[in-house]
């Protein structure tokens, strides 16, 4: 909250205003803030908060990243901006120091991702930084006129298209909530069903179809944390989930797999792909009983602690086909082809398979001069 100012009422040379929402509420970081249930305008330079007796403003160059969280059934849609630190030249504005490097604006009655559209668009263009003056405000003459008038065309072109936009994403809002509710509603309906002592073939399944909707109470950066902590958390949530999918592939699994199979369970909260990859930095064989790895050729996987056992199954389907190349055991295995190159690799390295090199290609056989 330290880079926000009291307003200036000068307006800037070629700003323009491109969205306004009510009932937005200010957060320095986690805390609450004063600044509550207000109006907030936003322009090619700058955020203005304003709720008729206070107005403060907050320059868009100090924004470094935009990101947003939809609505909980307890909690508001919010838009986290991540900011650059204040110069010791800036204008004092209310508050004038902050533990934090981010805010959070919440829109109590809907509007965020209008809001996160707004704010990238503007950060893209870079506005402030061109100074240059609006072409209304030069002297109106035959090829001034012609220029006005293609720019007003692409204006109402523009305004048409983020008014379309707008539309769709409330839909997407609603859509969100009511795939939470359905969550929610699962649930509950498997704990009634877990508390009847039935054995019956028909609840059983019922129960398998109603848990596999996806993760109940997803971990999130509002509930976790940022940074390590948050990793943490994402990981053994990640461990848990793919403990049955990784013993079902044979104990190794990509990460590009890994980052689908767990988006897919979480459903609408989903995570980056570097999030995925710093979740699994932090799995380990003794706590997770898994742990990530990279293969020569710079495939991450996520691989069990059970390479022994990856091994044994690799060399027996060898046997029982005399040799294998990877396009083969990929076909016996039903993993991917890369990684059954690795495989094959990781099996030659510690002297379990050797290969042959022909005319048709590598092919890889038991070892037998170990065994001699």
């Amino acid at each position: 909250m330290d880079r926000w100012i009291w307003e200036n009422k000068d307006k800037r040379a070629a700003e323009e205003n491109r969205q306004t929402i009510s009932h937005v509420r200010l957060y320095d970081g986690e805390d609450k803030t004063p600044f509550d249930q207000g109006s907030l305008t936003v322009s090619t330079h700058r955020l203005l908060w304003s709720d008729g007796k206070q107005s403060i403003e907050l320059p868009l160059k100090y924004i470094v990243k935009v990101e947003s969280h939809g609505a909980k059934f307890t909690k508001s849609a919010k838009v986290i901006l991540t900011l650059a630190k204040a110069p010791h030249s800036k204008i004092p504005g209310p508050i004038n120091e902050s533990k934090y490097d981010y805010i959070k604006l919440s829109f109590v009655k809907g509007g965020h991702q209008e809001a996160e559209l707004s704010i990238k668009k503007c950060l893209d263009e870079k506005r402030w930084e061109k100074g240059v003056i609006a072409v209304q405000n030069q002297p109106s003459s035959l090829m001034g006129g012609g220029l006005v008038r293609i720019e007003r065309q692409i204006e109402s072109s523009r305004i048409s298209t983020d008014q379309s936009l707008s539309t769709a994403f409330k839909d997407i809002d609603n859509l969100m909530v009511k795939g939470k509710e359905m969550v929610s509603l699962a649930e509950r309906i498997a704990q009634k069903l877990s508390d009847v002592k039935t054995n019956g073939d028909e609840t059983v399944e019922l129960k398998s179809h109603l848990l596999s909707i996806g993760i109940s109470n997803p971990v999130t950066r509002e509930t976790h944390g940022t940074g390590t902590s948050y990793h943490k958390s994402l990981g053994n949530e990640l461990a848990r989930m793919i403990h049955g999918p990784l013993n079902e592939a044979g104990g190794v699994l990509s990460v590009s797999e890994v980052y689908c199979r767990y988006n897919r369970a979480r459903g609408i909260e989903l995570v980056s792909p570097e999030d995925v990859v710093n979740a699994c930095k932090t799995l380990t064989p003794e706590h997770h009983g898994m742990e990530l790895k990279k293969f020569s050729s710079g495939v991450l996987v996520v691989e069990g602690d059970n390479f022994k056992y990856i091994m044994d199954n690799l060399l027996q389907t060898i046997k029982s086909n005399d040799c294998c190349n990877a396009v083969k055991l990929s076909n016996l295995m039903a993993i991917p082809l890369l990684l059954a190159k690795e495989r094959l690799q990781a099996a030659e390295q510690h002297g379990i398979v050797c290969r042959d090199e022909t005319d048709d290609g590598i092919f890889f056989y038991e070892n037998l001069f170990c065994m001699a």
